[in-house]
């Protein structure tokens, strides 16, 4: 401020000092007093203008002063602000220093957050690559093992092993039986019984037997053994005479037995081993049996004559006939066991007895289980047999055929003649007809395996990229039963799969803006992985669209120009937007008319299919037209199938023309 006032005065001294001698040169010359009284008054009005104007001056010098401090400290705040602004520049920069190290700090972690997520990302996803190639590696192998079990199968039964067949055996039999004694030697007491002065006769008997036995076939080898159990019945007849002497008088009495019958009867049970084969329906056993006896008694039936030579008369005379009471003393006893050789031969009777198993009863077998017991397993058999005691059987102790009583001529009780001596020897014979029935044992019934399905991978590329598409529609078929085993679905980039048995199929494949494509591929291999590749050839670009010369007049039909449906199908293609939305908007623009959808077809295919074709592409263009907002009412639809073609069906061009849809004012 003192600096300021100093300028100021220093200024003031200077002006005074330099306008001195201005003033004095510029002064005039002095004039008369009335002049001078107005002189003085201009003067001093001239002195106060100046006056005024130097304190005008001063206050403007002031008033610059006062700007040059004002503007000095406006300089100086300047200063100030801009060092302030410099000092906040400088703490934002570090600010902004310190948001960017914090910012790369997050970019970093985020980064690195990143790269793990990512790390996560690509080990799941090798985690999952991993998985899907474990699954399909396990599926491979599934799919080998059942290839191989199949084959396997196959195989076996190309060269089938001859089964090892058990049967349990219920066998009835019936026939002649027959205990063949041999009587040689003499009896205790007076009198012989030989061959001189004896008549035997065997007469035989009846004989049942049941066995139950268990039986092996294998290939033509035969092998059975089991239970057997059987009842012998035989009588013998024979002629002898016995003579006895009276001891006080010294008669001598003799008894003549012409026809005497003794009956025995025996019930045995044993173990058969018999081996034999089997050719076709004919069959034969031989073996041997062995046999424990329970011995049921005998009786005697017949009649005797009584001669009596008496010493004191000189004729022998006769007592008369008596009946044999039948009283026995000795009982039966054989010898163990009883071995018999064996033989059967016989005619399997499953061609006339056999039943079928009941077709109504499906029950299934797992593999390795034993097949369900059923008529099928039940067989029949008839044959002869003949079984001959090799051994002795006869046991009884030795005693004499008749008794008699002191006092009493008559015979008291009889004894077998098996007891004759031991000498006497017995065999059994048992011969005739056995009937049999066999329960087969089912063995393990395996399932037989279905052909393991093949794999077959379709793939759709574009035939000049050799790109997969990635929109397009499959479907498959079998063209031996002409059955659709893929229903038409959609495919993209990826391709598509599916498991089929062995045959020939068909694949068509329809994607916009592409010609049908076809492929035919055989599978010939169970269990085989295919590999299809469809390529699809792109239509031509279409032309620029006609325009629709729509009329509005009752009873005028036009032609839908550019309107284009999947081949075969009543799918409305992408390319025929501009064809229905002219139709649409000139619905619009006349509410008042109403039209009928007329379908055509050319004659490719059969007439129903052709009809049901037309009708549902007019359906397809009304419903179109319903969902852009067209009331229904104002619409009908009709399908005309082949039956009005306006071209030659005979080209592809003139059946192109023929495939149409018209519209007709009503």
């Amino acid at each position: 401020m003192k600096s300021l006032f100093r300028n100021i005065l220093i200024a003031s001294i200077v002006l005074g000092l330099n306008a001195t001698p201005v003033l004095a040169a510029a002064m005039p010359e002095p004039v008369p007093a009335a002049q001078t009284n107005k002189q003085k008054e201009a003067e001093k009005a001239k002195a106060q203008k100046e006056k005024e104007k130097a304190k005008a001056a001063k206050e403007k010098e002031k008033e610059k002063a006062a700007k040059a401090k004002e503007k000095e400290k406006a300089a100086k705040a300047k200063e100030k602000e801009k060092a302030a602004k410099a000092k906040e520049k400088e703490q934002a920069a570090k600010e902004k220093e310190r948001e960017q190290a914090a910012k790369e700090k997050e970019q970093a972690a985020k980064a690195k957050e990143q790269a793990a997520k990512a790390k996560e990302k690509e080990q799941a996803a090798k985690e999952r690559q991993e998985a899907i190639e474990k699954k399909e590696a396990a599926q491979r192998a599934q799919e080998e093992k059942a290839v191989q079990a199949y084959k396997k199968q196959q195989e076996a039964l190309e060269h089938p092993k001859t089964p090892v067949i058990s049967y349990f055996n219920l066998g009835l039999r019936a026939g002649y039986a027959a205990m063949m004694d041999q009587i040689n030697g003499q009896y205790m007491g007076a009198g012989t019984i030989n061959q001189s002065n004896a008549l035997q006769q065997l007469k035989g008997g009846g004989g049942a037997g049941l066995d139950v036995t268990y039986n092996l076939e294998y290939k033509h080898f035969l092998f059975e053994t089991g239970l057997d159990f059987r009842f012998l019945n035989s009588t013998s007849a024979y002629g002898f005479q016995a003579t006895r002497t009276e001891q006080t008088y010294g008669a001598t009495y003799t008894y003549l037995f012409d026809n005497l019958r003794e009956t025995r009867n025996m019930l045995e049970f044993g173990i058969p081993v018999m081996l034999g084969a089997q050719f076709d329906k004919f069959y034969f056993l031989v073996g041997a049996k062995v046999h424990y006896g329970l011995p049921l008694g005998y009786k005697h039936k017949g009649q005797y004559d009584i001669v009596v030579n008496d010493p004191a008369l000189l004729e022998p005379y006769g007592m008369g006939i008596y009946d044999l009471n039948g009283k026995t003393e000795q009982k039966i006893q054989f010898k163990q066991p009883d071995v018999s050789v064996a033989a059967e031969i016989g005619l399997d009777l499953d061609e006339w007895l056999q039943k079928d198993a009941d077709p109504k009863k499906k029950v299934k077998v797992k593999p390795g289980e034993r097949q369900p017991f059923g008529r099928q397993h039940v067989h029949y058999r008839v044959g002869l047999f003949a079984e001959y005691g090799v051994l002795n059987t006869n046991a009884t102790q030795q005693a004499n055929p008749v008794a008699f009583n002191t006092n009493n001529v008559e015979v008291d009780h009889t004894n077998t003649l098996l007891a004759m001596n031991g000498d006497t020897k017995l065999n059994n014979l048992f011969v005739g007809v056995k009937f049999t029935i066999q329960f087969e044992v089912p063995g393990k019934e395996e399932k037989q395996l279905a052909p393991p399905p093949s794999t077959v991978y379709y793939t759709i590329v574009d035939e000049e990229t050799k790109a997969p598409l990635d929109k397009a529609l499959i479907a498959v078929k079998d063209n031996n039963s002409g059955k659709v085993v893929m229903r038409e679905k959609p495919v993209g980039v990826k391709g598509t799969s599916q498991r089929l048995p062995i045959g020939s199929y068909a694949v068509e494949v329809t994607a916009d803006g592409y010609y049908i494509g076809k492929e035919t591929y055989l599978i010939e291999e169970v269990g085989s992985r295919e590999y299809i590749t469809i390529t699809m050839l792109r239509l031509p670009e279409p032309p620029a669209p006609e325009p629709i010369v729509m009329p509005v007049e009752k009873g005028e039909v036009f032609i839908m120009k550019n309107l284009h449906f999947a081949t075969n199908r009543t799918r409305i293609l992408p390319t025929s937007e501009e064809a229905l939305n002219s139709l649409f908007m000139h619905l619009v623009d006349h509410p008042d008319i109403r039209i009928k959808i007329i379908g055509h077809t050319d004659n490719v295919g059969r007439d129903a299919a052709n009809q049901k074709l037309s009708e549902g592409r007019a359906n397809a263009v009304r419903n179109d037209l319903i969902s852009r907002g067209i009331d229904p009412s104002r619409m009908e639809v009709e399908g005309r199938g082949e039956t009005q073609p306006i071209d030659t069906n005979d080209t592809e061009e003139g059946r192109q023309n023929n495939r149409r849809v018209e519209i007709e004012i009503l």
